[in-house]
């Protein structure tokens, strides 16, 4: 399949995209020829670095999005840049959401808002503000992403609550492909392992890795494939991919934490 065919001179929301999971997809999609919009949290050299590394691969300057989701007021979202670009794109990668590990009876409200809104609801207000201009040009491509299990699971022990509003993406992305596939937009989701991203220390990367299957962790390069593949392809739609090579929690009688 020829990658510039479909996705060369479209324009992208990549939120989260100033690192880790993001920022491999934006390089992908700027080789693609994608005019792009990069979400990130704070102001850093490194997030600078990488518009700079779009703008040498794709002769073109990527738009910074600095807004701190985590103390931002959501109900001041409607109106903020990251919804107006949200509005006017042709494709829309959501690759941003916090995670918090405890047990239920240690999860507070402060736990439930967070997680709610920015793993759920988030998604959705960003999905529903991009359809209208998707509708209107017959051409969108959305793609969220789960967390590890969440495509399959309905038990965790330590992190129900952030599995909970990931797996709601589910819904979001059945429900998009079966309303709206006849306007030429797509809605897929992946479900990754446990990815090797430079947030991580390296005692977690070594004991993350030995939970998985071959013993290591899912590389940015095939999850970026990946994505890019889903992204490419007009017949794929209301599929949420599982990145992890099957990975289980029983499996080496390891349990998910």
């Amino acid at each position: 399949m020829n990658s510039s065919s479909c996705l060369k001179g479209k324009t992208a929301l990549v939120v989260g995209g100033s690192g880790g999971i993001g920022s491999a997809l934006s390089l992908a999609l700027a080789r693609c020829g994608v005019e792009l919009t990069l979400h990130g949290g704070h102001e850093s050299e490194k997030f600078d670095s990488l518009l700079q590394e779009i703008f040498e691969i794709s002769g073109m300057r990527p738009k910074k999005i600095v807004e701190n989701l985590l103390e931002s007021p959501f109900d001041s979202l409607e109106s903020s840049p990251l919804a107006e670009s949200a509005r006017k794109c042709d494709i829309l990668c959501l690759c941003f959401g916090p995670f918090v590990q405890k047990s239920l009876h240690e999860t507070n409200l402060s736990d439930w808002e967070k997680l709610s809104l920015l793993d759920y609801a988030l998604p959705g207000f960003l999905l529903s503000s991009a359809l209208p201009a998707m509708m209107k040009n017959h051409f969108g491509r959305i793609l969220l992403f789960g967390g590890s299990g969440t495509s399959h699971r309905l038990e965790f022990s330590t992190n129900a609550a952030y599995a909970g509003a990931k797996s709601g993406l589910n819904v979001l992305v059945s429900s998009t492909a079966a309303s709206y596939a006849d306007y030429g937009i797509t809605c897929n989701a992946i479900c990754p392992g446990f990815v090797e991203t430079e947030y991580l220390p390296e005692s977690v990367k070594m004991e993350l890795s030995a939970k998985m299957p071959l013993e290591s962790m899912i590389s940015l390069p095939s999850l970026a494939e990946t994505a890019l593949f889903l992204l490419q392809n007009a017949d794929i739609n209301g599929t949420i991919v599982r990145l992890d090579r099957g990975w289980s929690p029983s499996q080496k009688s390891m349990k998910f934490c």
